[in-house]
């Protein structure tokens, strides 16, 4: 069962790969919203019951903010909402001090994910990744572990191509 259980994180994995190499706001929410649902099943099935919650809830708040951000709605409301949402389910859920790991996370994310500039969304999430990869370890979701690392990696590569390189390359031609 254990097998299968990490099996499911890796389709997880994949999904995160794919959504910070989108360029579209709605795109990388698409992809972590797919990378939410796979990520709570597998958290359920572990019995971490906070990390099942808060992606729960974390699909819900993409699905508000790619709505908003289409319409070029303001999401301060939203955000503020949503992390009462997270902070009121991590107590309720809670499991120890791993918990707080992941309350600040989705918190952090919410705030990124109501921005509607993926500059700000690819560089808020590197840091919630690594609350992430944290809380995986203690809740031995190995698949957990390899994705917040490989989105790490995924989000350097992301933010060096999307949001340096083309600085750069205008910072060159201004220049010349």
């Amino acid at each position: 069962m254990n097998v299968i259980i990490q099996l499911i994180g890796g389709l997880g994995i994949l999904a995160s790969l794919i959504s910070f190499q989108c360029k579209k706001h709605n795109s990388i929410l698409c992809f972590r919203t797919l990378n939410e649902v796979v990520f709570a099943i597998q958290y359920l099935l572990l019995g971490a019951y906070t990390g099942m919650a808060m992606n729960l809830i974390g699909c819900v708040r993409n699905a508000v903010f790619t709505k908003q951000i289409s319409k070029d709605k303001k999401t301060t409301v939203s955000t503020v909402v949503f992390a009462v949402i997270f902070f009121v389910f991590g107590i309720l859920t809670w499991q120890g001090m791993k918990s707080i790991l992941i309350i600040v996370a989705k918190v952090l994310s919410t705030v990124a994910y109501g921005n509607k500039n993926p500059t700000v969304v690819r560089g808020i999430i590197f840091i919630t990744c690594t609350s992430w990869l944290i809380y995986n370890y203690c809740v031995f979701s190995v698949a957990g572990v390899i994705c917040e690392a490989v989105t790490l990696i995924s989000l350097l590569i992301g933010i060096v191509r999307l949001d340096v390189a083309p600085r750069l390359a205008k910072k060159k031609a201004v220049a010349a």
